[in-house]
């Protein structure tokens, strides 16, 4: 056959295949720009009511946010940014189930947001599901790119402290206050594993430095009073009650506050022998 020949039969039929490859590809085009420009368009307007949502959040108005987060996952489903911040809310109103399902899906929606990751971590603690706890925020401390791990350790240690596992949970505060020595919860945490373990100077010494690390917050105050009562330090005690009751004023925690200091009990002092173990 010569170079002009007609092509034989089954080369005709590959060349159809071929041609009905790229028919289909080119009709399959604009669907697939259409679908895109969709989702694109569905995401504009989910990120709306999300700034919308997190506008309220930052000024207070709680119930208003809620709407615009409902707005925006009605939209689309899988807005991770929207499922977070209504997660968040929800678990500030302690909501935790309905809050650990909107970390999840946020999650889903963004594997690598890494904050979602660890509050859901938080919310399982609540949960009382230590296990889970652990195993999402063991990833966490290993992951490079997440830039507060301080976060993911504390939240370790409070897992390991709720299950009794001391030694575990001391590790991994020492780990939140050596990656940031300003992180004050670390701190007060490695005095609730001293307190746990007796040794209340140790403890003394990691409630002051939280204390000192975050003056304004009053349960640190009422907390490092708890461990100089527990040293038999009263004098001490009592102006760390003093400090916080100033601090909380009518506040639940004030009025905790005020009922340790020992002028409220009418000067008599410190039952002593109720201290000894």
């Amino acid at each position: 056959m010569s170079a002009r020949a007609v092509p034989s039969t089954p080369a005709r039929a590959l060349a159809a295949a071929v041609f009905a490859a790229i028919g289909l590809w080119s009709a399959a085009a604009p669907a697939c720009s259409s679908a895109a420009a969709e989702r694109a368009q569905r995401a504009e307007k989910a990120d709306f009511h999300y700034r919308l949502a997190s506008g309220y959040f930052h000024s207070n108005a709680i119930d208003l946010a809620i709407r615009e987060l409902i707005s925006a996952l009605e939209i689309d489903s899988m807005h991770a940014d929207s499922r977070y911040l209504y997660g968040f809310l929800l678990f500030g109103r302690k909501r935790y189930e309905e809050a650990s399902e909107h970390f999840r899906k946020a999650l889903q929606a963004k594997p690598d947001f890494y904050a979602a990751r660890n509050i859901l971590g938080a919310t399982y603690i609540e949960l009382e599901r230590y296990y889970d706890a652990i195993a999402t925020l063991e990833p966490l401390v290993r992951e490079p790119r997440y830039t507060t791990p301080y976060h993911a350790y504390n939240n370790l240690g409070l897992a390991y402290l709720r299950q009794g596992d001391l030694r575990q949970a001391g590790n991994n505060f020492r780990m939140a206050v050596f990656v940031n020595p300003k992180f004050c919860q670390g701190h007060r945490n490695l005095g609730l594993v001293a307190m746990a373990q007796r040794d209340y100077g140790g403890a003394v010494e990691h409630m002051t430095e939280a204390a000192n690390r975050c003056p304004r917050y009053a349960e640190l105050h009422l907390q490092r009073g708890e461990a100089l009562e527990a040293d038999r330090k009263f004098d001490d005690a009592d102006l760390a009650f003093k400090k916080c009751a100033e601090l909380a004023g009518e506040s639940a925690i004030g009025r905790r506050c005020r009922a340790r200091l020992r002028s409220a009990a009418g000067g008599s002092g410190w039952n002593h022998a109720a201290l000894d173990p």
